[in-house]
């Protein structure tokens, strides 16, 4: 068997991911303290509701910190990749905590809906502007970040919901300080509730497809395919696949008929395949098991 494993470290520049999410948590964890006590002071559901989110932003930014550092423990003999997947669980954790949020927001507006509360609309919409500055400021530190993965890209979702929250909030407290609009509060809320489900959906549909060893998206099986069975020194191909430890990340493994006899050209063929899918597809772990077209095969329930 030939096996190689490479994980290029994509420096861009930016942050390193456990740099980005520090800041990010230390910029959330302030503005939540000041967020929550203009919520309560100006009685404004909209302000709470962010507030609440900002709760669940700090502990997404946590979770996908602790994620961080778990991947990057060494291999063992227990988990033999390490624990590259801690991030997809992250991730997953963040996705599943932004629809809980949804259904609390969603209940607490119908209730606000049936007696419309009085709020200072001018705490409101400067809270709200604050609010957005550091959701925006946040979400771009972490674009910065050397990380792509499901788990960053789950932290940045809670934050960029929340600022479409501040965007919210700023909408209603204007509504409700001009035209005297009690409703708007609600139904501000509810927007920010909408705007964070579809968010949400597509961070889940990853993760899920992820733990379910679902080929990569973007990737072009049929093409990965066609490329081995291209290699003339190939003549056949079977227990083919292809899955993904972590966003980004894609493995590919196969066992290949051959058509020669001596183990340096098996392995030969195998570098060359690797090389070519690295090249064309940025597959970085290929695994190949060459067999002589002479050896019988071995029946596989895959």
């Amino acid at each position: 068997m030939s096996h190689a494993h490479d994980h290029a470290d994509h420096d861009h520049g930016g942050p390193t991911p456990e740099r980005a999410l520090w800041v990010a948590i230390a910029l959330n964890a302030s503005f939540l303290i000041l967020e929550a006590a203009v919520g309560f002071w100006t009685n404004s559901l909209a302000l709470l509701s962010d507030a609440g989110h900002i709760v669940s932003d700090v502990g997404a930014l946590v979770v996908a910190l602790v994620a961080v550092k778990i991947a990057s423990r060494k291999p063992s003999e227990g988990y033999t990749f390490g624990l590259r997947r801690a991030p997809v669980l992250g991730g997953l954790i963040n996705g599943i905590s932004l629809v809980i949020i949804v259904v609390l927001i969603g209940l607490e507006a119908v209730e606000r809906f049936q007696e419309p509360p009085e709020v200072d609309a001018m705490a409101v919409l400067l809270t709200g502007v604050a609010g957005l500055a550091i959701n925006l400021g946040s979400a771009w530190y972490l674009a910065r970040s050397r990380d792509q993965s499901v788990n960053t890209r789950g932290a940045m979702l809670h934050l960029l919901s929340d600022a479409l929250g501040s965007v919210a909030a700023i909408v209603s407290a204007v509504a409700v300080g001009v035209f005297g609009a009690k409703l708007a509060d609600p139904v501000a809320s509810l927007v920010i509730g909408l705007l964070i489900l579809v968010g949400s959906w597509p961070l889940l549909r990853d993760t899920v497809r992820i733990l379910l060893q679902r080929a990569p998206g973007g990737l072009d099986v049929e093409a990965a395919k066609a490329v081995i069975l291209d290699h003339p020194s190939v003549e056949s191909l079977s227990d083919f696949h292809v899955w993904a430890l972590d966003d980004g990340q894609p493995i590919l493994s196969a066992v290949l008929t051959v058509n020669v006899d001596d183990l340096v050209d098996a392995t030969r063929i195998a570098d060359e395949l690797r090389e070519t899918l690295k090249d064309r597809f940025q597959i970085g772990h290929s695994t190949f098991e060459p067999r002589h077209r002479g050896a019988s095969t071995v029946a596989s329930d895959c």
